[in-house]
């Protein structure tokens, strides 16, 4: 049954009664399904965010466009609400979400789905997702690296969630030209030094 949004009022009357779907996975346990929650929500209820490090040439949209109108809106937007801006902020589908602009197919509403993450776990979730995809711009892994370490995410955790290596966080860190993204860096040395006695 779908479920439509067209107020913030109405959204925190649904947001109470939408309740986690879960399937298991015999290696690592439950995991949840946010799309069995899918919501359908009015445009203007929706923005992008910030850091997304990602673009698609006009030929992309293009063809976005008639997928859509081809085989229907398959893959819902995925958001989180942010109660300071009472919206909801697309983590993963901000092309998608940009097919709904009067430019395009000048859309009522768009098919989303809610997750539940902080602001690490969301810009995590955003690259996650382009990788995944193939589609992520490298030159502003920078960024985000210093974002997520200026909220406090460690370098092992960084290079888990986001399937790079310490040695480029390094180098991201030293992209951004900050000092203070070192400052809990352990170092090694470059070389070691062997003496080596006549032969």
């Amino acid at each position: 049954m779908a479920i439509f949004i067209d107020t913030i009022e109405q959204f925190y009357k649904v947001r109470a009664t939408l309740t986690p779907v879960y399937i298991t996975s015999r290696k690592h346990g439950k995991i949840e399904v946010p799309c069995a929650n899918m919501l359908l929500v009015a445009r203007e209820l929706i923005v992008a965010n910030l850091y997304n490090p990602n673009s698609v040439s006009p030929d992309k949209l293009d063809l976005l466009r008639q997928s859509i109108l081809d085989n229907g809106f398959c893959f819902p937007i995925v958001t989180i609400w942010d109660d300071e801006v009472e919206r909801f902020i697309i983590i993963d589908g901000f092309h998608r979400d940009t097919m709904g602009d009067p430019d395009w197919l000048d859309l009522d509403y768009i098919p989303l789905v809610l997750l539940k993450h902080d602001i690490t776990r969301r810009m995590t979730a955003t690259v996650q997702f382009n990788k995944a995809r193939g589609v992520h711009q490298v030159d502003l892994d920078a960024d985000v690296i210093r974002a997520l370490i200026e909220q406090g995410m460690s370098e092992d955790a960084i290079a888990v969630h986001l399937g790079i290596d310490l040695e480029t966080i390094h180098r991201y860190k030293q992209l951004t030209g900050v000092a203070e993204l070192f400052k809990n860096a352990s170092y090694s040395m470059s070389w070691d030094v062997v003496e080596v006695g006549d032969q």
